[in-house]
């Protein structure tokens, strides 16, 4: 489970460090991990596009149109707050790039929750280096 606490300004964050001896919950630290990959962007192109929840569900609705209409364009805002046009054919493959990213900080997810259940991730460092590959 992800667990995001509220700050005083009423944003949400992560939870604060851990003092010195306290025990980490590899699990949520995992989910944790996992979820900062997803929605951390990938590049694609030259272009950064982001994968926020948000703009997974805009990209899923221009994939949609892009599907219907052979010859759907638009003007795409990418990360970085450059716009970019866009083709049926350029969409669909932003979609694709978006759904593998999504696809491998899911599987990376599972595999350490398996290594964790079978005692052979132990720290934080060890969840780190499984998701920075």
């Amino acid at each position: 489970m992800l667990r995001l606490w509220r700050a005083p300004d009423g944003t949400l964050t992560t939870p604060p460090a851990l003092e010195s001896g306290e025990e980490v919950d590899l699990v949520a630290y995992a989910a944790q991990k996992r979820w900062e990959r997803e929605v951390g962007g990938i590049e694609l192109n030259g272009l950064t596009v982001a994968t926020d929840d948000r703009s997974k569900t805009m990209i899923s609705g221009a994939r949609v149109a892009a599907m219907a209409n052979p010859d759907f364009k638009t003007s795409w805002k990418g990360a970085g707050g450059e716009f970019v046009p866009l083709d049926a054919h350029a969409v669909i493959a932003i979609s694709d790039a978006v759904l593998a990213h999504v696809s491998n900080c899911f599987a990376t997810e599972a595999l350490v929750l398996a290594d964790i259940e079978a005692g052979s991730i132990t720290t934080v460092e060890q969840i780190d280096a499984a998701f920075a590959g």
